[in-house]
């Protein structure tokens, strides 16, 4: 059974043994282990040069079995054809060809930049609205190139590996970009109105974004929630006014053919069963943190074969720091629950750590091949 096959067979009617291994966000593995996984410079990065990026996603598989592979937008065709990347003494340059203008691009940080969640709400009012958030339809960024990446991807890769987009939900895409954290919070309890007309125009634009790539051949989305758990958010507030956009984006995956693959950072306790009716194809949940535990036994026993559950294996102490002995005892223990309804797909809970070498994660698909294909 080839990758694509396991993963479909996990996340729609569920598998005996030879479950499915992935790792979540391999973007953020590249940047962090670029030089474990390729000699290609770093800022093949930036898709101007889409064939070298994609001999990274081929230089990564290599060294990866993973069971898919990610894509995601690229620059439109217009302006990949007119900027071109330029070293000069040891220095970076995004040089555009036609005005000259030359900026200087760094190397994101091992670890990443500080995502800043507290701004100053960039929409205060309706008309904010139409002013900030502009919506581009399918076709138009499929004509314009902004596609292309996800169709060498597929071309490539498709034939055998599930190929998988990311894609934040309306309320995490809304706070990023438009409220912060703190104004997102005040204008859900103060001026609903405007939290539910930027929630409506973000969710327009993500069918359009997720039309495009069912129309290049991706297989599914991963759709990513922030700052919505039981720390930040009210199962109330979940329900009235987070939950409906995501219910109609799940529905909009099902028309298309893409698999929908849930994921929620932070506390879910009080919301599996609202996550649940919502209908993803997927639930995948972060491991215990933070003061809060999600134990895998009690996902499988709340979805009950539901929905496909994604592993949350602890990427610090089982990953990182665990022994051997730990990391086969704790992929055993989540691949036994995963035989409970059989809809599983062995995972991390969060994205590899800087500190954790390749190696480690060669070692952790190996460990979870095996062990899966026991009975």
């Amino acid at each position: 059974m080839d990758s694509k096959r396991r993963m479909l067979e996990a996340i729609s009617r569920g598998l005996e043994s030879e479950f499915p291994v992935v790792i979540p966000y391999t973007g953020i593995f590249l940047r962090d282990h670029w030089e474990e996984i390729t000699d290609k410079p770093w800022w093949v990065m930036s898709n101007i040069n889409l064939s070298a990026r994609l001999e990274v996603e081929e230089d990564l598989l290599k060294r990866l079995d993973l069971d898919w592979v990610e894509c995601t937008l690229c620059p439109s065709r217009g302006w990949r054809e007119s900027h071109r990347i330029e070293v000069i003494n040891g220095r970076v340059f995004l040089t555009n060809v036609v005005s000259r203008e030359r900026r200087e691009i760094k190397r994101p940080p091992i670890g990443g930049d500080i995502i800043r969640i507290d701004r100053e709400p960039l929409i205060k009012s309706i008309s904010d609205v139409e002013k900030y958030i502009q919506i581009v339809d399918a076709m138009e960024m499929i004509k314009n190139g902004n596609l292309d990446y996800a169709k060498m991807v597929v071309e490539k890769f498709g034939s055998k590996k599930f190929v998988c987009a990311s894609v934040s939900s309306p309320y995490w895409t809304a706070l990023s970009n438009y409220f912060g954290f703190k104004g997102m919070l005040l204008f859900i309890l103060k001026r609903t109105n405007i939290v539910r007309a930027v929630l409506d125009k973000i969710t327009e634009q993500i069918i359009e974004v997720l039309k495009a790539y069912a129309e290049a051949g991706v297989d599914g989305i991963w759709l990513e929630e922030c700052l919505a758990s039981a720390n930040e958010i009210s199962p109330k507030i979940f329900r009235e006014i987070i939950l409906p956009y995501n219910s109609e984006i799940f529905s909009v995956m099902r028309h298309l053919g893409l698999k929908s693959i849930y994921y929620s950072c932070g506390d879910i306790r009080d919301r599996l069963e609202l996550i649940l009716d919502a209908q993803p194809d997927c639930i995948a949940a972060e491991e215990s943190k933070k003061g809060f535990k999600i134990n895998i036994e009690w996902i499988s026993e709340i979805v009950a074969g539901r929905a496909c559950i994604f592993g949350n294996i602890d990427s610090i102490n089982i990953l990182q720091n665990g022994t051997i002995s730990e990391l086969e005892k704790e992929i055993e223990r989540q691949i036994s629950v995963g035989r409970n309804h059989r809809r599983f797909v062995v995972s991390l809970g969060s994205p590899v750590t800087p500190k954790t070498p390749t190696s480690r994660v060669r070692e952790y698909i190996e460990v979870a091949r095996r062990l899966s294909m026991s009975a």
